[in-house]
């Protein structure tokens, strides 16, 4: 046992994979093609070692697997924590580095004087580098291939795109509260598919209609009764596995060099010049509290034009079917009973896993001691995936500890 290498501050196993596999729905440039190019299917990259860096190559056995106009992937999650599976900030790429990165209340900004970070004042919508389109949504879904599964490595599929943002960890909310928080071992679909946006084109000043191909997960049955039979019946059998191979205890972290990660994310989804426009590219960022699809801005590459001017196809309630590929994987998930209650246990506790993230950022703290901080000693940052209903006083009075500790340091 080696504390902070095998083992974290309390003894538990830390278990580290390493992104193996990217999948994409855009290229980055090259060679004479000095700009992003957006695609309408996946496609599937392995790395290589070039002259002096790592780089993304066209992996030949997953391309040759599920074709070269993929639309759907059945993909395993690998979490329960959907800041794990599908973790979140605003951020400012550029190809040497991650910048600045915000939850849109705290940031941190690499600066001459710090180059580690420090906190930044101009955040939200009084950033002016997320009003120019230089600081933009910025996730990674992290997954395992369900027809490729793989013990050690994970595949990312990197979105600037608020449309599929908001689809994807939706569709993870609403699984949970199905499952009764679980997401670990549950497989879904992972689809692109035409939906329309509206963005706003800085040349002509003025708001612009376009259709877009936008990510989202799903997970689907003939009828509701089977779904979530297929859901309690994969959640239980899961958690038995997991509990008697005694993994409970883990904590489980994505390794990604941002030196390896920055050139890579800069090229595809931070052009150089952020002050054009295109016919699927906004970087004016929404109000906290805008909720209407319609004024959802696009990504430079999240989000892609759709060809033709076909009908409008709705996007994230499997009413529109893309082209199949590879070979399905029968799409089943998780246990639970889907009750409001469990609904707002599962909101509470994710609030609670935002507040604990925002406060560990902002005090330079691992979570695990944020954690522990604010429940007085009653549970560990390995309990909360653990616990229940019944458990939803103490975490409703951790969440207001450190709620408070934000506000008053932000005055």
């Amino acid at each position: 046992m080696i504390i902070g290498v095998t083992h974290d501050q309390d003894g538990r196993v830390v278990q580290r994979l390493s992104v193996s596999t990217k999948v994409s729905i855009g290229l980055p440039p090259n060679g004479d093609r000095n700009h992003p190019t957006k695609l309408d299917h996946f496609v599937f990259l392995r790395k290589k070692k070039s002259a002096n860096r790592v780089e993304w190559e066209a992996d030949p056995e997953l391309t040759r697997h599920y074709g070269e106009q993929c639309r759907e992937l059945h993909i395993m999650l690998i979490d329960d924590d959907i800041e794990n599976v599908f973790p979140s900030s605003y951020a400012w790429w550029t190809a040497t580095e991650r910048k600045c990165r915000g939850d849109g209340i705290t940031a941190t900004r690499r600066t001459t004087d710090k180059p580690a970070g420090q906190p930044w004042t101009q955040r939200g919508s009084g950033c002016p580098e997320l009003s120019s389109g230089q600081c933009k949504p910025s996730r990674d879904l992290r997954f395992v291939p369900a027809d490729f599964p793989r013990l050690g490595s994970v595949c990312r599929i990197h979105t600037c795109s608020y449309r599929s943002i908001r689809q994807i960890h939706s569709s993870l909310q609403e699984i949970q509260t199905f499952t009764g928080g679980r997401l670990a071992g549950i497989t879904a679909k992972l689809t692109v598919r035409p939906e329309e946006a509206t963005y706003f084109d800085r040349k002509e000043k003025r708001k612009k209609t376009s259709f877009i191909w936008a990510l989202s997960l799903e997970v689907e049955g003939d009828d509701m009764r089977k779904l979530i039979a297929n859901l309690t019946e994969n959640a239980r059998l899961f958690a038995e596995t997991r509990k008697l191979l005694g993994s409970g205890g883990k904590v489980l972290e994505v390794v990604e060099d941002e030196q390896e990660q920055a050139p890579e994310v800069a090229a595809e989804f931070y052009p150089a010049s952020v002050n054009g426009s295109s016919a699927t590219e906004s970087t004016e960022p929404p109000s906290p509290l805008e909720t209407t699809p319609g004024s959802v801005p696009s990504n430079s590459l999240g989000e892609t034009p759709a060809p033709g001017n076909g009908s409008r196809v709705s996007g994230g309630n499997g009413s529109a079917k893309p082209r199949a590929c590879g070979t399905p994987s029968s799409p089943a998930p998780n246990n639970g009973n889907g009750s409001a209650a469990s609904s707002g246990f599962n909101q509470l506790r994710n609030e609670f896993l935002t507040v604990a993230r925002r406060v560990a950022t902002t005090k330079n703290q691992a979570i695990g001691e944020v954690v522990e901080w604010a429940s007085g000693g009653a549970f560990k940052y390995g309990d909360v995936g653990r616990m229940t209903e019944a458990d939803a006083p103490k975490l409703r009075a951790a969440t207001e500890l450190m709620a408070s500790g934000v506000a008053s340091s932000a005055r």
